[in-house]
């Protein structure tokens, strides 16, 4: 209730007071017309105002003569003729215009002459509307909160700050100040601090007032026009005084004539309200804010009035995303809506100190109220007709905000007698998707693909996620999430291969529900196979991926085929592209002491076949003969046992260059496996190692040799364990003669050698002749393969020695 002097409330008290009403209206240039005294005469007919705990906005109804006597003078706004509608300065200035300021002034007294200095202001707004009728004119118009409502906010901005948040009021401010120019209505006041820090959102196009508004409600409290004492008026924020004390004022039979209505009902009742909240201090595998609810109850409403559920579902963008900010809604709704469903309307002699949430007590008549009952006012509506003022009071419960706010926010409401708003309003789901079925997987290198099927009922799903485990029957969670996306595959490929791993989906709707999870399905990474590979990576090795070139798993874990056998890599070991050949290497750093080394794959070996293993290193530093790569050769049994005896060691020190380290062994009888072990010695000298292989070791095989035919009387020399003529090539493709022959005629062909076999020009080869004496001699091939021996003792020709790079 608004402060009274002494003397005011006294007469209030004393009941039998004349009520003065004054209207004045502000011309453009802020000069004030009072209504009831223009032109020296009182033109004010009546006026009618209300005030209501549903609507923020208060709305007032002035009626006064359209004309003066004899109709020289009119307030119509059409009429520029008149007196009244011409400024100071006589120029044209319409009084009673749309967009006029104006207010509403009154005072009660008990001698009935109204004084200057006790009038009280009860309206101030601006006329929206103008009706000149035939005998009365009237105009009507909203307050300043109503004047703010048709301030439109055009841009979208970002309020509110993550960190620490800012507070409502000054956001309230914000927005205010962003759109609505200085000077334009009164300023925002709030008495407490509701302490309330808001994060970062986005302001949407509306209103100015329903921004500002939407913010209050958030809290439970709300903002409307009220007179600030030795301010004026002001925007004031703040919360009803749910726990209101003594009553402001009483009213007896004697101040009303009969109750205009007393009735009970149950439609507004809630004694059990919910909020449903995204919180933001609460996060999922997702890193995504949970939904959650919170709960306030009335335990003595519900027993009285049976349990009346209600829902207050906020969205996952509102600035209510703490546990206490939803509980404090909750415990305000209940405060709001599981009191008295009595609701009391009298009329009364006009009382203009009233206000909206004030308690007031009324005494009973024995007739409708048989004890004493405290109410809050919900409902004023104040009308000065014909010489009589009035004040008609709606009474119900405790100061609270509008209850058709609350069931507009009412997600779940009792609507049996409203089947229409049932339709349109459910209960919001907390039940996400139901769980996809059909899972089909297929193992892919260090990894799977996993296809499956959304469900065919129950909530529209928004997003899967996948949860990959080496348990069976694993609970998801933040260390099982693998994969989420808006999709019915997955692919993953960081896993180890050969382990078994379980897979479950389960789906989540676009409020963040989470549904149940899948059947699980069990799956088998599989490991690299030669068509994975990368076109640079060699494949004649016995040791995949030799060259390092496959580096699916990226450059933070080993090559493909390898891993570490000591140390870490990505410490110990890293990828570089410092390399022998092609695009990578592996380095090792100079960092702890010790072997660090690489090792392959299994490989299968055939007992006692010879292997040689090889790799290049390149030692940047150090000294030469100390230190540098290693290499090794391990052999394993049929169950995977290391066979100590027979492994192949090698170590290289050369410094500056890429330069080769090779070592062989033969495989043990029982060996059926092996790997191979490359890296850094055991000393802290920087080493990198590229194309680590290992191939089975081939004995060179003999060539087949072909028999000479001869001519001319030549033939073979058989003598002194000599061999008969033959010719063959070697490995190196050398066609080579041996034996020894004999013939009749220097100068005549001895044989000719078949076209495969024949020089690519003429040689001349010399040769060892005679026999008891020893001469040299001269044999010429030609290039159709004759061989003639052009020089020499035709007695004994030695062939052995005779060698020439033949035709391709």
């Amino acid at each position: 209730m608004r402060i009274l002097t002494n003397q005011e409330r006294a007469t209030l008290q004393a009941g039998n007071y004349g009520t003065h009403l004054r209207v004045v209206v502000l011309r453009p240039d802020n000069s004030e017309v009072d209504l009831s005294t223009l032109l020296g005469r009182d033109w004010v007919m009546g006026a009618q105002w209300s005030e209501t705990q549903d609507a923020t906005v208060c709305v007032a109804t002035v009626s006064v003569r359209r004309n003066g006597p004899g109709g020289v003078v009119s307030l119509s706004p059409m009429v520029d003729s008149s007196v009244a509608n011409r400024g100071p300065t006589g120029l044209l200035v319409p009084l009673l215009k749309e967009g006029r300021r104006f207010r509403i002034e009154v005072q009660t007294t008990s001698n009935g002459r109204a004084r200057p200095d006790a009038w009280r202001q009860v309206f101030l707004g601006r006329i929206d509307e103008v009706d000149p009728g035939p005998e009365e004119l009237s105009f009507n118009g909203r307050d300043f909160a109503g004047v703010f409502q048709d301030w439109f906010i055009e841009t979208e901005r970002d309020y509110g700050e993550n960190t620490v948040g800012v507070a409502v009021q000054t956001v309230m401010a914000q927005i205010i100040g962003d759109t609505i120019p200085p000077g334009t209505g009164p300023g925002l006041y709030v008495p407490v601090d509701p302490m309330w820090q808001l994060g970062k959102y986005t302001q949407q196009r509306e209103p100015v007032w329903d921004a500002v508004r939407a913010l209050a409600e958030q809290l439970g409290w709300e903002v409307r026009l009220r007179w600030r004492e030795g301010h004026g008026w002001a925007w004031t924020l703040q919360a009803p005084e749910r726990l209101a004390g003594e009553p402001v004022w009483t009213f007896g039979p004697e101040d009303y004539d009969a109750l205009k209505q007393a009735k009970r009902q149950l439609r507004d009742i809630r004694n059990v309200v919910e909020v449903l909240y995204t919180d933001k201090d609460d996060r999922d595998a997702l890193g995504n804010a949970k939904r959650k609810t919170v709960t306030a109850t009335n335990p003595t409403s519900i027993a009285e009035h049976g349990r009346r559920y209600m829902q207050v579902s906020e969205a996952a963008v509102s600035n209510i995303n703490t546990q206490a900010e939803a509980q404090r809604l909750a415990d305000a709704a209940i405060a709001d809506l599981s009191d008295s469903s009595l609701t009391l309307e009298l009329e009364v002699p006009y009382h203009w100190a009233l206000e909206v949430n004030d308690m007031v007590r009324v005494l009973p008549d024995g007739v409708t109220l048989g004890a004493p009952v405290e109410l809050a006012v919900v409902n004023l509506d104040h009308t000065f007709a014909g010489g009589i003022a009035k004040t008609k009071l709606q009474l119900r419960g405790r100061p609270a905000t509008s209850v058709l706010e609350w069931r507009a926010r009412d997600a779940a409401p009792l609507t049996a007698h409203n089947a229409a708003l049932k339709s349109i309003q459910v209960t919001t789901k907390l039940k996400g998707p139901d769980a996809p079925s059909d899972l089909q997987p297929t193992p892919t290198v260090n990894g799977f693909a996993l296809a499956f099927k959304p469900s065919t009922s129950g909530p529209d799903w928004d997003t899967y996620e996948l949860h990959v485990s080496t348990s069976p029957g694993f609970t998801p969670g933040a260390a099982t999430l693998k994969a989420a996306a808006s999709a019915t595959r997955f692919e993953v490929a960081d896993l180890v291969p050969g382990t078994t791993h379980y897979a479950v989906v389960r789906g989540r709707d676009v409020h963040g529900n989470v549904g149940p999870t899948s059947a699980q399905v069990a799956l088998s990474p599989r490991f690299v196979a030669p068509n994975d590979l990368a076109p640079l990576v060699i494949f004649s090795s016995l040791t995949p991926n030799p060259s390092f070139e496959a580096w699916t798993r990226g450059g933070s874990e080993p090559p493909d085929g390898w891993q570490m056998a000591s140390g870490t890599f990505g410490v110990d070991a890293v990828r570089t592209t410092e390399a022998d050949t092609a695009t990578y290497a592996v380095s090792f750093p100079a960092t702890t002491a010790g072997a660090k080394l690489l090792v392959s794959q299994y490989f299968a070996v055939t007992p006692g076949q010879t292997y040689v293993a090889r790799l290049r290193y390149l030692k940047p530093t150090g000294t030469p003969g100390t230190g540098g790569a290693r290499l090794e050769l391990r052999w394993y049994d049929a169950t995977f046992t290391e066979i100590t005896t027979g492994a192949a060691l090698g170590q290289g020190t050369s410094v500056g260059s890429w330069t080769p380290l090779v070592n062989h062994a033969v495989a043990p009888a029982s060996a059926r496996y092996a790997r191979l072990f490359a890296g850094r010695a055991s000393d802290t000298v920087a080493v990198n190692i590229d194309n680590a292989s290992v191939d089975p070791y081939t004995t060179p095989q003999q060539a087949p040799r072909s028999v000479v035919v001869f001519t001319n009387g030549w033939g073979p020399y058989a003598a002194n364990g000599r061999a008969a003529p033959t010719f063959f090539r070697d490995s190196t493709g050398r066609v080579r003669l041996q034996g020894a022959m004999a013939g009749t005629t220097v100068n005549t062909v001895a044989f000719t050698l078949p076209e495969q076999y024949r020089p690519l020009s003429v040689v001349d080869h010399p040769v060892v002749c005679g026999s008891g004496v020893i001469v040299m001699g001269a044999l010429v091939i030609g290039t159709d393969g004759t061989v003639t021996l052009t020089a020499g003792s035709v007695s004994f020709v030695s062939l052995d020695g005779v060698s020439f790079r033949g035709v391709e």
